[in-house]
């Protein structure tokens, strides 16, 4: 083992933060890889964007991390029927934040599947249920739902939503916060706006469908019964198939063992 390779795992250690390449400023749009290695097994996800869409890809063409942030227009993943994306702006709506990052042990156990949305809280604070979707209120302004098992879901899925209060409907009820899993032992963070016709023309958008998340929202404010609509819910999961299949699109899965071959061939000293 080089030099160069041990100082890259004392980094990645200390700072969640390998380097494998760097070279001088690129181009935005130039590609950028990332390795993020699981916590729970020997798999590394290996994911492949421009640069501009690295919250710290800096002028590296590669790098290790224990975890990825994003930036993608609002517009990215909701109701995103054509997967299409690119540099994000504020002059072209609002930017969000999504993250990949490893499952990790919970209180020194591996948990894995829907169980590992549970944490913090536990499956006794489940106040209502129906096949395949727990309700749980987390305080008194916010309540998610845990999915799994409806039509053509393939992970399980985290809603986490604002409920409706004295004060009514507020901004806060165009988001969501979305909590999924990618190839069982990373987990994908990310949000979703209701692209109502304010936003869309005030952006200049089109061809983005959250009518799904619009009705969770006038549930919301009527009676509050989400439950009584899976119908909607299942909008919902057919939006988060999408933006699985987007990142899959978009990334691989491979071995710690062929990431060091990587890295070791990186860093071999000539």
């Amino acid at each position: 083992m080089t030099i160069l390779r041990l100082i890259g795992i004392f980094i990645l250690n200390t700072i969640g933060v390998l380097v494998i390449g760097c070279t001088e400023q690129k181009d935005p749009n130039e590609p950028v890889t990332a390795y993020i290695l699981a916590e729970i097994s020997d798999k590394v996800f290996v994911t492949t964007f421009p640069r501009c869409n690295y919250e710290d890809a800096y002028d590296l063409d590669e790098f290790s991390t224990k975890s990825v942030v994003f930036n993608f227009q609002a517009k990215t993943f909701s109701g995103n029927l054509n997967n299409e994306f690119h540099c994000p702006s504020e002059d072209l709506g609002m930017v969000f934040r999504t993250t990949i990052l490893p499952l990790y042990k919970l209180e020194g156990k591996v948990v894995k599947d829907k169980s590992y949305f549970y944490f913090p809280y536990s499956r006794n604070k489940v106040l209502e249920q129906i096949p395949h979707v727990e309700y749980l209120r987390i305080d008194s302004t916010q309540a998610m739902l845990i999915i799994e098992g409806m039509q053509n879901q393939t992970s399980p899925l985290k809603l986490v939503f604002t409920t409706y209060d004295e004060e009514g409907l507020s901004s806060f009820h165009n988001y969501y916060r979305l909590y999924t899993l990618l190839d069982n032992d990373f987990e994908l963070q990310y949000q979703i706006r209701i692209m109502n016709d304010d936003y869309n023309q005030r952006f200049n958008i089109s061809g983005y469908d959250t009518q799904f998340a619009q009705a969770f929202k006038d549930v919301i404010a009527a009676d509050g019964r989400v439950l009584d609509h899976p119908e909607i819910i299942q909008g919902f999961v057919d939006n988060n198939e999408r933006v699985i299949e987007f990142f899959k699109a978009h990334g691989q899965i491979i071995t710690k063992i062929e990431f060091d071959k990587i890295n070791d061939a990186d860093h071999t000293v000539e």
